[in-house]
């Protein structure tokens, strides 16, 4: 990653003298031999002022045993570990690939802003299950950590301190407040290029390299910031400074790796290699291979990795402007997100009356790209079934059970007991449903009825043996052994 024994480092003046004194530490039997006696020695051979030399524990996350040495203008850290073969950073180093290869798995890369805490579950669950199923659990479990308010805060806050985003952050804003408002698609269309043009204006001033040489580039101006960091900027032989030897001992430098990784193997991934379940890939976009981009989950993704591309410039042109610790919601964020929820609740409204009118003709409402319309029928099918079938079946005198809507939310199961007497009822959401499905439930069910109103019913429904009809014209049957119901009933 870094060439050189030195990167602005407060050793750079006495560079010479101490790769001298390093030379001379490899020639011991093992780095474990140096104590700081003999490198207070060595220093003053070299006609350095030797303020201070001490052994101790070098490192912000996981720590490297060295031999700090001060002299008038520098300091130096000499490591009493191999750069290679200590045996616990081997094993630091395979716990940190290890992580690396689950967040690969995932298609994603080491969040920053986020405490371990709240994905440790998830990196459990990933390990011993299939790739599409490991993207799923991501999907399901970040989708409470990168939240409305969250995208939010990334995108009014974060964006706007960034060189490179600054220019697309109207951009963001149309895009998160169109993705509410049902626009899916085209707001993840929007953002994929954004991407890389964020990557070029990073690099502005070598705009011919090719594309993967620019994201080495930006990554590896950031590492080196990072290792001057972990390092307290003393001067460390260069095979301590590099990703190889960084990746498990730093969190900053996996987090800024894994973030490459993530961009050059799955991102920028070319499309003959490309083997991921997120389709989210800039050359399938690009040239129309696969629409399966268009994912929902895939926004949220977007935003996050603008957010952190952010970041990774604030290291690479060591600007300091997007802080590692997440900010807290200010004007701008707070009046976003309740625009979104705004919008999301108009969007809702009309999803409502658009179902409405497609029942009216039994039909279902088109499935969209990011948006089968699976959850707002499952939402739907379920109000009714307690207001218009449980409801009803609890005033005759039933014990009653609902099953949950079944994956496309086409129907629901109810099954009533009173005693050893059993009634099943299946409950459709529209009329208008395949005759296999009709035929299907009136395998099991004693009664199938549906929402709404009938339309063409006979179109759908034939060669059904079980009565059939809307919800709301069917009168349940009183439960056995509650004959004071009917009596009080037709008082």
């Amino acid at each position: 990653m870094i060439s050189g024994y030195s990167l602005d480092m407060k050793g750079s003046k006495h560079q010479t003298h101490f790769l001298a004194i390093w030379q001379r530490a490899l020639g011991l039997e093992t780095l474990a031999d140096l104590e700081a006696t003999t490198v207070a020695l060595w220093a003053k051979q070299r006609g350095l002022v030797v303020l201070d030399v001490v052994e101790r524990d070098v490192g912000i996350f996981q720590t490297t045993r060295a031999i700090v040495l001060t002299v008038e203008g520098g300091k130096a850290c000499l490591p009493k570990i191999s750069a290679t073969d200590d045996l616990k950073w081997r094993d630091t180093r395979a716990k940190a690939d290890h992580l690396a290869r689950l967040w690969e798995k995932m298609e994603w890369f080491s969040p920053l802003w986020i405490p371990q805490g709240k994905y440790q579950a998830l990196l459990k669950e990933a390990e011993h299950c299939s790739r599409e199923r490991a993207i799923q659990l991501f999907d399901y479990h970040f989708s409470t950590v990168y939240t409305l308010a969250f995208q939010a805060v990334c995108i009014a806050q974060l964006l706007p301190c960034s060189r490179s985003l600054v220019g697309f952050v109207p951009l963001a804003r149309e895009a998160y407040l169109a993705f509410y408002s049902g626009y899916q698609a085209s707001s993840i269309a929007a953002l994929i290029p954004v991407v890389e043009g964020a990557l070029k204006r990073i690099i502005a001033d070598s705009p011919d390299i090719p594309l993967p040489a620019q994201i080495d580039r930006v990554f590896e101006r950031a590492c080196a910031r990072a290792a001057r960091l972990h390092f307290d900027g003393m001067w460390v032989p260069c095979e301590y400074l590099g990703v190889d030897y960084l990746f498990g001992q730093d969190e900053r430098v996996f987090a800024f790796e894994t973030f490459k990784r993530w961009l050059k193997g799955s991102f920028f991934q070319n499309t003959d290699k490309y083997d991921g379940s997120t389709w989210l890939n800039r050359h399938l976009f690009a040239h129309g291979t696969s629409s399966d981009w268009q994912q929902s989950a895939n926004f949220e993704r977007l935003v996050v990795a603008l957010a952190t591309l952010g970041f990774i410039e604030s290291w690479h042109d060591e600007s300091n402007q997007i802080s590692p610790f997440f900010p807290d919601m200010n004007q701008d964020s707070t009046l976003l997100w309740q625009q979104a929820l705004f919008r999301g609740q108009m969007q809702m409204t009309l999803n409502l009356n658009e179902q409405k009118h497609f029942q009216s003709h039994g039909r279902l409402v088109p499935e969209l790209p990011t948006d089968d319309g699976v959850m707002l029928r499952a939402a739907i099918l379920s109000k009714d079934c307690i207001q218009d079938l449980v409801r009803p079946l609890r005033k005759a005198g039933w014990s009653v059970k609902v099953g949950e809507p079944d994956k496309q939310a086409l129907y629901i199961i109810v099954v009533a007991t009173s005693g050893a007497e059993r009634l099943t009822v299946a409950l459709l959401y529209s009329c208008g449903t395949d005759n296999e499905l009709y035929r299907e439930l009136a395998r099991s069910a004693n009664v199938i009825l549906y929402r709404g109103a009938p339309y063409n019913q006979d179109q759908f429904a034939y060669d059904i043996d079980v009565h059939v009809g809307p919800v709301t014209g069917w009168q349940p049957p009183f439960a056995p052994g509650h004959k004071w119901l009917m009596r009080l009933f037709h008082r």
